[in-house]
């Protein structure tokens, strides 16, 4: 018997999506798990961080839950970095089994949040192996620390 696939998705804040890239990251995470259980002998279970931005991690969530998917949330304990998402990164690194970054290749106009020229995350990673050009999110950091723990990890630039 094969034992359940944690699948971590991880990604960028609601505020970075427009209405149409939204819906493209939804049918994305929709078809992550469809294809896990098209092919897994077990159902996925979702890993995430409930991020009180919404985006990535509420949208997994919603889309878990219409396929009656075990899930594993970890909520950042507070909105500061070393105290709470950090450790909730960390955490999600651990236990997936494979984690999935799901980031927009730009934000749109009406974004108020803090801008970067690049994702600085993924600009550290050797050039072979860095996604697409794309906006920076925590989620590729938490990625990037499930790859040093021997996981697979996986970006999907979205737009």
């Amino acid at each position: 018997k094969v034992s359940s696939m944690k699948i971590g998705i991880v990604g960028a804040e609601a505020a970075k999506f427009t209405s149409a890239t939204e819906a493209a990251a939804r049918k994305v995470i929709h078809g992550l798990f469809y294809n896990e259980i098209e092919h897994g002998n077990e159902l996925p279970i979702l890993v995430s961080g409930a991020c009180p931005l919404g985006g990535i991690d509420i949208w997994a969530e919603e889309e878990a839950d219409r396929l009656g998917l075990d899930e594993l949330i970890f909520p950042p304990a507070t909105r500061a970095w070393a105290t709470g998402y950090k450790p909730r990164n960390l955490q999600i690194a651990r236990v997936s089994d494979r984690v999935v970054c799901l980031v927009v290749r730009e934000l749109p106009l009406v974004f108020r949040g803090m801008r970067f020229s690049h994702c600085y995350h993924c600009a550290k990673r050797p050039a072979a192996e860095r996604a697409p050009l794309h906006v920076k999110s925590g989620g590729c950091w938490t990625a990037i620390q499930a790859e040093k723990l021997g996981k697979r990890a996986e970006w999907r630039v979205i737009g």
